[in-house]
């Protein structure tokens, strides 16, 4: 004969167990409502929570293939090379002190090559996917708290329209995998 679970008869307990998933509740609503994708066991308890990016979200969604989704991503990385933010730091590294006592910033060959692929591949979009992506790219690498994409969208394109937002970013993810597959 298996454990029978027992419901606590003591009314703190019940009362303690209530605050536990009404809390456990109202953080997931906090993390979700935040853009988090968050991830539930059967007994709704947070197993992990992360952020996907605005290109995993639509290829998600089947708003966006998954060649148009890899290649954004593929430029997201070579964003974060290039700005330092891929957590890969150089081997041999050397921070230096400037006259007034800050560190100054070390930019190494592996920041300049990601640097200039971004802005071979972005010259290659055109000027309106070019502004479009560079934004949404900035926002998933640099960002703490990014915007939702589609608030990026309408700042950068003055489109509000939901259908139009989506049909922006799928036009510019698709250039983007057209000069991806060309190189």
């Amino acid at each position: 004969m298996g454990k029978q679970h027992r419901k606590p008869s003591d009314p703190q307990e019940i009362a303690r167990r209530r605050a536990e998933r009404a809390a456990n509740e109202a953080e997931i609503r906090r993390m979700r409502g935040q853009g988090a994708v968050v991830n539930l066991d059967r007994a709704r308890r947070i197993v992990s929570a992360y952020r996907a990016s605005p290109f995993v979200k639509l290829r998600d969604s089947d708003t966006i293939t998954a060649g148009q989704a890899s290649a954004a991503e593929r430029l997201c990385m070579d964003w974060a090379a290039w700005r330092g933010l891929d957590g890969r730091p150089e081997p041999s590294e050397v921070r230096a002190s400037t006259s007034d006592g800050t560190v100054a910033q070390v930019v190494t060959d592996r920041m300049i090559a990601a640097g200039d692929r971004v802005a071979r591949v972005l010259k290659k979009v055109g000027p309106m996917d070019r502004d479009l992506l560079a934004a949404l790219v900035a926002s998933v690498v640099e960002d703490d708290r990014p915007l939702p994409w589609r608030d990026i969208v309408r700042r950068v394109t003055g489109v509000s329209q939901g259908v139009r937002q989506s049909q922006m970013v799928v036009a510019a993810t698709e250039n983007l995998a057209r000069v991806y597959a060309m190189q």
